[in-house]
């Protein structure tokens, strides 16, 4: 009768397996609460460390699982597979997270005035938690940004402030940002789109059969005297604050853009802050690194240094 030696089971593979699931489900139902407005930042980031963690422990126990294996042929090699991978998809991420919180500066606030960063129209809302936050209009922190992200600074365009706040516009519309106050846009957006109370009015003058209706005609005005009459001024700046949220892990920013011509230019700066703790580890330099972008492809042709 031949002999069958029996493997026995490994208790740590076993263990990796069912913390390892444990510990995925724990970070990636924080992503979606705060995802969805249910868990606060400071929360959902203290429930991903906590699994960060516990994928340490599990990486551990499956290491241990892999060498019973190897040594005394120990069953667990499957769990300790699972274990491994599923510890390894929180604490790549987590290990990235990290890297860039010791190589980066510690900023929440980035601006590309550094001498003279445009003032919020309306302060963000900041809510004390267990993350610390420091003042990002300190000029220490300024300095910082100006040894990290030298290449964040403004843009001038050789066009009117009307031109380049429209395009502005534009891109702002198109990442779907949320408007939250503004000032000195009414004034220069007034008169670039059509008269749709003018275009309505027409519109009823014409019949049903497409033939004019003298009854319902509009009564001619008296030509203005705008040659006696001094035109107002355009103002020279502009101020647009958006407020957003990062598309998969909905960190919230605010964003404020200032428009200022001068001459014959005009020149656009930015602001952009994150809410929460005091590290935003790069994610502001980034979004207008890429909002200047697109700013710069819209007005291809008339931008410069």
């Amino acid at each position: 009768m031949p002999f069958r030696p029996v493997r026995p089971h490994s208790i740590a593979a076993a263990w990796s397996r069912r913390l390892g699931w444990f510990a995925l489900m724990l970070a990636l139902m924080s992503l979606v609460l705060h995802r969805i407005g249910m868990l606060d930042m400071p929360n959902a980031i203290a429930a991903i460390l906590l699994a960060a963690f516990i994928a340490v422990f599990v990486l551990g126990l499956s290491m241990i699982g892999f060498f019973m294996l190897w040594h005394i042929g120990a069953k667990g090699g499957h769990a300790s597979f699972s274990g491994m991978v599923m510890a390894l998809l929180i604490l790549i991420p987590v290990g990235l997270a990290a890297s860039r919180f010791v190589m980066l500066p510690r900023i929440h606030d980035i601006s590309t005035d550094i001498a003279n960063p445009p003032e919020w129209l309306e302060e963000p809302e900041i809510k004390l938690s267990w993350m610390p936050r420091s003042d990002g209009s300190d000029p220490a922190k300024r300095r910082l940004q100006a040894g990290a992200y030298a290449q964040i600074t403004g843009r001038r365009y050789e066009g009117a402030i009307d031109r380049v706040l429209v395009a502005v516009q534009a891109v702002a519309q198109e990442k779907k940002w949320t408007p939250v106050a503004n000032v000195g846009v009414e004034a220069l957006v007034d008169g670039l789109e059509p008269n749709a109370a003018g275009s309505a009015a027409q519109a009823g003058a014409v019949a049903s059969n497409g033939e004019a209706d003298p009854a319902r005609a509009p009564l001619p005005a008296p030509r203005p005297d705008i040659e006696n009459q001094p035109l107002a001024p355009l103002p020279a700046f502009a101020l647009l604050q958006y407020q957003t949220k990062t598309l998969i892990l909905g960190i919230p920013l605010d964003i404020l853009i200032r428009l200022s011509e001068e001459e014959e230019t005009t020149f656009v700066d930015m602001r952009a802050s994150t809410r929460d703790g005091d590290h935003d580890l790069g994610l502001n330099a980034s979004v207008i690194r890429t909002f200047l972008r697109d700013l710069d492809i819209r007005l291809l042709g008339i931008a410069g240094g």
